[in-house]
């Protein structure tokens, strides 16, 4: 029986975990082997059918969420794209998952249920939220992975390395998932003096 592995890229927003993501998608296509890009259907900044960085590199993938049944839906789409997507993911060699602190736990389950059937699972997202608290089903997926590379952005206050992505004031409000873009890679220190984070 061929078992599959998970590798995280992890890190505060601005520090290049998409970016990292896609090249490792590409390496695996230049290898042969066939690959699917998912992003969860809450991100929708930058584009609705592929995954982008901040600076503008772009991938195909496909949007979508977890219905309460633990079904994969597509965003906009009917009971079709729901084996499109099944179909998709069985039969990739490599899947590469972008923003997965968005999904639910279901999103758990489904990740090792790949790792079992073979896939090479390379996720990418935020391991704290703006308030500095782990975010969403991350943790656990770094506690499950071979490999996690922690990836840092530039503060924008000291020029250190970022250990955290801070809110702004414009943000205004105390969900913990909040789309957007504004927001300021900060260090530790800076973080304490900008956001208020300990």
């Amino acid at each position: 029986m061929n078992i599959g592995s998970l590798e995280v890229h992890c890190g505060g927003m601005f520090a290049e975990k998409s970016t990292s993501l896609i090249r490792e998608g590409k390496r695996h296509l230049l290898a042969g082997r066939k690959v699917i890009f998912v992003k969860p259907a809450v991100d929708d900044r930058y584009s609705t059918d592929e995954v982008v960085t901040h600076d503008g590199v772009k991938h195909k993938a496909i949007r979508f969420r977890i219905g309460e049944d633990g079904g994969l839906y597509a965003v906009g789409n009917g009971s079709e794209d729901f084996k499109r997507i099944n179909n998709e993911l069985l039969n990739a060699d490599v899947i590469c998952i972008d923003e997965v602190q968005f999904f639910p736990e279901e999103m758990l389950m489904l990740i090792n249920s790949l790792i079992y059937l073979g896939k090479r699972i390379y996720v990418a997202g935020l391991d704290m939220d703006r308030f500095g608290k782990p975010f969403g089903i991350m943790p656990y997926l770094m506690a499950k992975a071979e490999k996690v590379t922690k990836h840092h952005a530039v503060c924008s206050f000291c020029g250190s390395d970022a250990w955290v992505t801070v809110g702004t004031e414009a943000l205004g409000n105390e969900e913990q998932v909040n789309v957007g873009n504004e927001y300021k890679p900060a260090c530790r220190t800076c973080a304490d003096k900008h956001g208020g984070i300990r």
